[in-house]
């Protein structure tokens, strides 16, 4: 199992923007299951097939999530989407584990709300909850729900989105 704060201290300390691929061959300094969750991640998104889509856009915050109760994985706040990337976290990562790519286009974002789970020692880095309404290709809308999120970054997707939504309306 991956260690929440820890990934999220170390990945709120990298300098971004950044591409997708710079991120990708970024040198870590981590180490045991956090290391190989990273290099895991980094790994699958590359061998991708939408990749080349989004490997030259920059990532504004990076982090790590359950995207829901038994998948871990990396969010990657873009310009244009929210992008995830998440394995079982109750299965150990090796070579045979599945991963799945999970795009979030503020183009088909109806809401976004957070909340922040207070009282908790982890509260800086992993006590966040995101929730996100899209409308799906039969236009009804969905809600998705990210945990663990570091609440710092927050704003950055509130901007994002606010940002989006007067796209739509121009």
């Amino acid at each position: 199992m991956i260690r929440y704060r820890t990934l999220n201290e170390y990945l709120g300390n990298i300098e971004l923007p950044l591409s997708i691929e710079e991120i990708l061959y970024y040198e870590h300094n981590l180490d045991g299951k956090d290391l190989e969750f990273m290099n895991s991640v980094n790994y699958f998104l590359r061998e991708h097939e939408g990749y080349d889509n989004c490997r030259h856009q920059n990532a504004h915050c990076i982090g790590t999530c359950l995207t829901n109760l038994t998948r871990a994985g990396m969010y990657f706040l873009l310009d244009s989407e929210l992008v995830t990337v998440s394995t079982s976290n109750l299965r150990p990562i090796d070579e045979d584990t599945e991963w799945e790519v999970t795009h979030y286009p503020f183009k088909e974002m109806t809401e976004l709300d957070m909340q922040l789970i207070e009282y908790t020692n982890e509260a800086d880095h992993e006590a966040g909850t995101l929730y996100i309404k899209l409308l799906n290709d039969k236009e009804n809308e969905r809600t998705y729900v990210l945990r663990n999120l570091n609440p710092k970054h927050f704003q950055c997707f509130k901007d994002f989105h606010n940002s989006s939504i007067g796209r739509k309306y121009l």
